[in-house]
């Protein structure tokens, strides 16, 4: 009986165990009260103390909880503030001093209880694939320790010292497991959407070392930048993979004032963007679309191949169009959302030719701030007997990414940071250097530039189907003004290698597999929306009639998670349908003897414990003696049916009925 008490306590620890790594991956791990619960419960799966010392350790719980609830309404009442954190750390202090009680103590449930609410707790925050593994695993853990706790239970009430489970009881509890699993799926995907806005939990800004931040500055010295493997963005393409997949510049913010360290953007710009109609018919037909999932970073923008044709969320954000053409969004959710976009530049002839008269303003985007004299004269040399803008801005350019190189090394000192001393003196930088410096040489000979930055390329996730676009991949390039045409851009920065780079892709071979795992996390069950659901039900009505292909023939990429859905469906039928095939049914004899030991117990003849047949034929031939030939006969019967082996006849089934009337009545009048 000891070795089943062992065996339930652990696995309701298992189940908090369980609910805690779902919570803490969430939430984030608190260094006090997340340590002591884990040390607590990893103690508990091994020593339970005896009663005496369960008695005393109560002494110690019962203040600390008093505490933790002073605590909670502290924070409700008086600091105004979240009161989740202190009303979690309450809930780890009863789940350990539950889990540190003697096993005689029946307290499944006050555990179990505790567990489910630490599991609960974690889907008010963004849960990843941790969340689905603490999932799976409280299901099994809990469709052992009920079953288990229930005969436990059973056996203290009969007073059976070893009541004993073999394997099919652990085959049962599996299969009821899978059970649970499988109608947990098919809720999930048949069940109404809710929007996930609600608890607006657990997004963490997205911070860096190399990456993007809203600001473009030379002034920063004396240091390395350091790799950054967060990822920002991941690309889905709908339409098909571009074939210049990892020169794409994903556009973010661009900045048109420069003091001579430090790029901003100035107030009231007047409308200095290009009408959506010129990128339309002048930049060619051919569009590229872009199904975008961001992290949200400290700067709500919508990043996307420039020119940004189109733009299409989800209700949880607005996206926003500012006036000088970047793109930026209201909400407080993950952005997620479509972008269309010019997929290639006009020609270089088109541009070579491009004179209409509208500009965007002069005052912006011609500033200068003092500089040097021989940058202008520099400016001047580059560009000297070239008559189209387009010539000077690619002389421009093709000096900046033949002469220089390119390193994360930052200057020594801050004298070293000046435009001047990188064209002049040190001649290799980051691409802030590069963007700034081509800016302002466009300027000085009287062409429209503005500095921009987001991210270039990413790294294409083979298991997921998308590009993943890290920090590593935050950069700055140029825009420049083309009459009729709006902004083109151009990049001055050479191509670049460093060691942190290396460093980073050394781990990326493991990171990408997660990577992909986390991602279809997110978007077929973080991010399931009642679109999805729509869509996933005309997946599996075009997989019935064989009309869903692509392009090309194909079966659409994507379509295998309707077939894992059935799959999993039809597992847990075929479980549901064998384990009930598979639960013995109690035979009419037994059923009989049963309903005699019932009827005993009401009239008083014999107690709640256990009683064998024999004693109760002996009970009732003593306390009701107008009984004890029918119940005689009766368990005679039974005897031979339960462990005789012998299967009654209907002569016999119609003595074993009459029999139990006769007793019940006899013990009816007693």
């Amino acid at each position: 009986m000891k070795a089943i008490a062992r065996a339930h306590r652990r696995l309701a620890v298992t189940m908090g165990l369980a609910g805690l790594a779902a919570f803490v991956v969430g939430a984030g791990f608190a260094p006090i009260s997340s340590t002591l619960a884990i040390v607590a419960l990893l103690l508990a799966m091994f020593w339970q103390p005896d009663a005496a010392l369960s008695a005393r350790l109560e002494k110690v719980w019962g203040p600390l909880a008093v505490v933790l609830v002073v605590r909670a309404v502290a924070y409700v009442v008086i600091l105004d503030g979240d009161v989740v954190m202190p009303v979690v750390d309450l809930l780890l202090l009863l789940l350990a001093a539950e889990s540190l009680r003697s096993l005689d103590a029946h307290n499944d449930v006050r555990i179990y209880a505790l567990s489910f609410a630490l599991l609960l707790a974690a889907t008010a925050y963004r849960p990843g694939l941790v969340f689905a593994l603490a999932f799976v695993t409280y299901v099994v853990s809990a469709s052992v320790a009920l079953p288990l706790g229930i005969l436990r239970r059973k056996a203290a009430r009969f007073g059976v010292s070893d009541p004993g489970f073999d394997r099919a009881f652990l085959t049962t509890s599996a299969r009821l497991a899978t059970v649970t699993l499988s109608v947990a799926a098919i809720v999930f995907v048949a069940f109404p959407r809710v929007s996930r806005g609600w608890a607006g939990r657990g997004e963490t800004l997205a911070t860096s070392v190399a990456g993007f931040s809203d600001a473009i500055s030379l002034g920063e010295h004396g240091s390395t930048i350091y790799s950054n493997p967060e990822i920002v963005l991941r690309v889905e393409f709908p339409d098909g993979v571009p074939n210049n997949l990892l020169s794409l510049h994903w556009r973010g913010r661009s900045y048109d004032r420069f003091d001579g360290v430090r790029w901003s953007r100035s107030d009231g710009v007047r409308p200095s963007t290009a009408p959506v109609e010129w990128y339309r018919e002048r930049w060619g037909a051919e569009t590229l679309t872009q199904r975008i999932y961001g992290a949200p970073l400290d700067v709500r923008l919508l990043f996307a191949v420039h020119p940004m044709l189109s733009v299409e969320a989800d209700s949880r954000i607005q996206p926003m169009f500012d006036n000088v053409g970047d793109f930026f969004y209201w909400g407080t959710s993950t952005p997620i959302y479509t972008a269309r976009s010019a997929a290639q530049p006009p020609p270089a002839d088109s541009l070579r030719a491009a004179n209409g008269s509208f500009m965007p303003d002069r005052s912006r985007y011609l500033q200068l701030p003092r500089l040097p004299d021989r940058i202008g004269a520099l400016a001047d040399s580059l560009t000297r007997g070239l008559d189209n803008r387009y010539d000077k801005v690619r002389a421009v350019e093709s000096w900046l990414r033949s002469e220089f190189g390119y390193t994360r090394e930052l200057p020594r000192t801050a004298g070293e940071t000046s435009l001047d001393h990188f064209l002049f003196e040190r001649r290799e930088g980051h691409c802030e250097y590069f963007s700034s410096a081509m800016v302002v040489l466009l300027r000085s000979v009287g062409i429209y530039a503005r500095n921009v930055n987001g991210f270039l390329g990413g790294r294409w996730n083979d298991f997921g189907g998308y590009l993943a676009v890290t920090q590593n991949e935050a950069h700055s390039w140029v825009e420049v003004w083309f009459p009729d045409y709006g902004w083109v851009q151009f990049d001055p920065t050479p191509g670049s290698s460093s060691s942190g780079e290396a460093r980073a892709e050394w781990l990326w071979p493991g990171r990408i597999l997660l990577d992909g795992l986390q991602h279809r996390w997110s978007k077929w069950v973080l991010d399931y929306s009642f679109n999805d659901q729509a869509d996933l039900v005309d997946r599996l009505g075009g997989l019935l009639d064989g009309s869903r292909q692509d392009r090309d023939g194909d079966p659409e990429p994507g379509v295998w998670w309707p077939w894992a859905l059935a799959g999993i469906s039809v597992l847990g039928v075929f479980s549901a349908l064998h384990l009930r095939s598979t639960t013995p049914s109690r035979s009419p004899a037994s059923r009989a003897y049963l309903r005699l030991l019932t009827r005993a117990r009401k009239a008083g003849i014999v107690g709640d414990g256990s009683i064998g047949p024999l004693a109760l034929i002996d009970r009732i031939r003593r306390s009701a003696p107008d009984a004890a030939l029918p119940a005689t006969r009766l368990v005679d019967l039974y005897l031979q049916a339960r462990f005789a082996g012998r299967v009654l006849s209907r002569d016999e089934l119609r003595e074993l009925d009459s029999a139990l009337a006769g007793a019940r009545r006899a013990m009816e009048v007693r």
